[in-house]
């Protein structure tokens, strides 16, 4: 019941990272970013089933890699679904990472494609060598039969995912003007959310650490309370520096920080006591604020943070395990030094696998079928180019930009009411139509100009017809009505009441 519970808990942790990754990232993307956090559980979950659970809890070849299993839960106990549910949870989580460090530039059939060889190949493989005991010891990996230890996974779920991130994005490239030194780049488009998405996140990692005990059992409080205090030492820690660092508050580095310590925590969470979880979380935290400015410096384009808070901690959080651990309850048979030498051992085999596997991957498919949008379609959004969605502020946009294109700003846009962005439509159409009003008064008084301008050249006219009229003799005759007769044809062009006026003068 307990791993059951587990499972919702994981789960929610996916609504909490479609949340995260939507608000970390500009409006114009959120659809696409929600999208690919659906369809990559969805495609992740159906792989694992078939195939990936398989690879990873299947009888072992040599320790390397699953054979059976596949197309999971034929006559299988109530104990074996319950984790095979639990795994897949993690598979999802471990696909789910990508879509945020990519976020902005990738074509959404690039990511699917993206998602199959995370869950297909890299996730399932680097999986079996150190859980492929848990659900037959018999099947033990190669790296745990060294004595590698990552209980819930700072390395198997979010350093694969980190490195799979990486490779990605070192493939597709930056986004278009995120290291320009001329304009600052926006931040995400609603923190609101993003805080949302993390506190679920944090909720569903009591899952994600309280479950992987497989049992509710006296291990399962201490686990929880770890988990907690890791993240919030953590989120203390990069604030802290943050604020010593710029003088204010940066929510983003906050939000960042829980969940480096989260994972910071994950692979030792159940062998180390409060206070070294707490000092787990610290270092996670620095961790964090520096991988952050690293990667900036290197031009590397992370749009949410997945390296710092998911590679570097999952590293850091691996190599505490030998650091803090209790050796006792590791039950390996190592001393410190040796679990040392073995997680550092374990980090690197999974880092080179993941790494080169995935960049291999991703480049020769980019090379014959690009997998990044052209610049265009990133500047109008992927919401629109990927999945024609629209909304009202897309719809307020277009409308602006028709108008400039055609010179048309008295017609109003249309307004939304009772909403951000029909009040900015409404505040708009304020504006043009004090501008119409502007460019109405600014016409009526050069027609007004012009006016007296021909009136003026019409007097000057009419005083050299008449000087022309006196030296000939010839007598012009004004009726009652203003009409002037002359036996010259052409006066019959002199606006006469001008011609009358001077006339009598």
């Amino acid at each position: 019941m307990w791993l059951l519970i587990s499972v919702i808990l994981v789960f929610v942790m996916q609504a909490g990272f479609l949340c995260l990754e939507s608000g970390s990232t500009r409006t114009k993307n959120s659809i696409n970013v929600a999208a690919k956090n659906v369809v990559d559980f969805v495609l992740s979950s159906t792989i694992f089933w078939t195939v990936g659970f398989g690879l990873m809890f299947g009888t072992s070849i040599a320790g390397w890699v699953g054979s059976d299993l596949f197309v999971f839960g034929e006559n299988q106990t109530f104990d074996s679904i319950s984790f095979f549910l639990f795994q897949m949870m993690f598979c999802g989580t471990a696909a789910t990472l990508v879509s945020g460090a990519v976020a902005e530039r990738l074509k959404f059939w690039g990511y699917i494609y993206i998602t199959v060889v995370l869950s297909l190949f890299v996730y399932p493989i680097a999986g079996h060598w150190v859980w492929g005991g848990l659900l037959l010891e018999s099947n033990e990996g190669w790296l745990a039969q060294k004595g590698f230890v990552d209980f819930a996974g700072s390395t198997v779920v979010h350093s694969v995912g980190g490195w799979f991130a990486l490779a990605a994005i070192l493939v597709i490239g930056a986004r278009t003007g995120r290291f320009s030194q001329e304009h600052s780049f926006p931040t995400g488009s609603n923190l609101p959310l993003s805080a949302l998405g993390v506190f679920l996140i944090w909720l569903g990692w009591f899952g994600f650490n309280g479950g992987s005990v497989l049992e509710y059992n006296d291990q399962v409080p201490l686990i929880l309370l770890n988990t907690c205090l890791s993240a919030l030492w953590s989120c203390l820690t990069v604030s802290a520096i943050q604020y010593i660092h710029t003088r204010y508050v940066n929510v983003s580095y906050s939000l960042n920080g829980i969940i480096a310590g989260l994972v910071g925590i994950t692979a030792s969470c159940n062998v180390v006591s409060p206070k070294d979880a707490a000092l787990i979380g610290i270092v996670s935290g620095v961790l964090l604020y520096v991988g952050t400015l690293w990667l900036y410096k290197l031009k590397i384009d992370d749009a949410i943070g997945v390296i710092p808070a998911h590679l570097f901690t999952g590293i850091w959080g691996t190599l505490a395990v030998s650091l803090f651990g209790d050796t006792q309850l590791l039950n390996t048979g190592l001393s410190a030094l040796e679990q040392f030498q073995v997680q550092v051992f374990g980090v690197v085999m999974i880092g080179a696998f993941s790494f080169t596997f995935s960049y291999a991957a991703i480049y020769c498919v980019n090379r014959f079928i690009p997998l990044r949008v052209s610049i265009e379609d990133e500047r109008i959004g992927l919401n629109i180019t990927e999945h024609r969605a629209r909304t009202d502020l897309i719809d307020l946009l277009s409308e602006m930009e028709l108008q400039q294109r055609n010179g048309q700003f008295t017609t109003p846009v249309k307004e939304e009411p009772f909403t951000e962005i029909g009040q900015i439509a409404s505040k708009y159409n304020q504006v043009i139509s004090r501008v119409s009003n502007e460019m109405a008064q600014r016409d009526e008084a050069l027609e007004i100009e012009i006016t007296e301008h021909l009136l003026i050249q019409d007097i000057m006219q009419c005083i050299e017809v008449l000087t022309k009229v006196k030296e000939l003799g010839i007598k012009v005759y004004i009726d009652d009505f203003g009409t002037g007769y002359s036996s010259l044809n052409y006066l019959r062009k002199i606006p006469f009441e001008i011609l009358k006026s001077q006339i009598k003068n």
